[in-house]
């Protein structure tokens, strides 16, 4: 539309599905079905940040909305809308900048028989959302195994201070340092997404350290703190950060066969992340 705002649309037609999944046999035939999508969506895009590599200033948005339907020859049927906004403020001399992003998604089934498979539902967790959890960590998981299994809601809230570079020998201006602060969580549903916004523990936790728990909420906003360190590049920067999980989900482990037993687990509190570029 301009040289800031971009308007996309795109059919998308694909074959979804899932194998060797460490979960609940009672779940694999419901997520690990193979599942044909059929999926008309369409993304609009404001950009006016000044480096889409290291922004230091300008604003990023986002609002992408799917839908599902048989009548564009998908199995199952479902709505999916995702918005962004991030936002970079330079400050004391234009030499620190404040960088912050918030993300929110929602799938909705159409019906009670209707469900989101597996590839297609919210996960979060790793060095680009959460940096409280690692990899896909997020969210509800498999009581039987341990399995994350995603979610149909998605919030997360990224804060980061990213300094001027750092005057150490050898490295020159190119190594600097971010303190950060994630927050959010995958939830079950939107409606649990909304009910769990202000709640910053996990929900009935003693009942999750049960190893025979026949249910366990994952629904509540998680919390992380850390910093880490930038190193610039021809490609964007290196980095390297570490995140303290201050809440930390629990969950139970059944035991499937023997000779496993039932057990229990806590997610640990600090996770190590390297990745090429800025988190958002």
């Amino acid at each position: 539309m301009n040289r800031a705002t971009t308007f996309l649309y795109r059919l998308i037609y694909r074959r979804v599905s899932t194998s060797n999944l460490v979960i609940d046999p009672h779940l694999v035939p419901l997520f690990s079905q193979a599942v044909r999508v059929g999926m008309p969506d369409f993304s609009y895009v404001r950009d006016t940040r000044d480096n889409p590599i290291e922004s230091l200033k300008g604003t990023f948005n986002t609002l992408d909305l799917g839908v599902a339907s048989g009548a564009f020859g998908s199995q199952t049927n479902f709505t999916r809308v995702v918005v962004q906004n991030s936002s970079y403020y330079q400050f004391h001399k234009r030499r620190w900048v404040f960088a912050r992003s918030t993300r929110i998604g929602v799938e909705e089934p159409f019906a009670s028989t209707d469900f989101a498979p597996l590839p297609e539902r919210f996960f979060a967790g790793g060095s680009t959302s959460h940096r409280g959890f690692g990899i896909n960590q997020a969210g509800p998981r498999d009581l039987t195994s341990g399995f994350p299994l995603g979610g149909e809601a998605l919030f997360l809230n990224n804060l980061e201070l990213r300094t001027p570079p750092l005057p150490l020998p050898y490295v020159g201006n190119n190594l600097s340092a971010v303190v950060f602060h994630d927050m959010g969580n995958v939830f079950s549903t939107a409606q649990d997404m909304a009910n769990s916004i202000l709640k910053f523990s996990q929900p009935n936790r003693s009942l999750c350290l049960n190893p025979a728990a026949a249910t366990c909420n994952f629904n509540y906003v998680s919390h992380a703190v850390g910093a880490g360190a930038r190193y610039r590049t021809p490609i964007g920067p290196v980095s390297f950060d570490v995140g303290y999980n201050l809440n930390p989900p629990a969950f139970p482990i059944s035991a499937p066969a023997a000779p496993a037993v039932p057990s229990s687990q806590v997610l640990k509190h600090f996770n190590f992340f390297f990745n090429i570029g800025q988190t958002f």
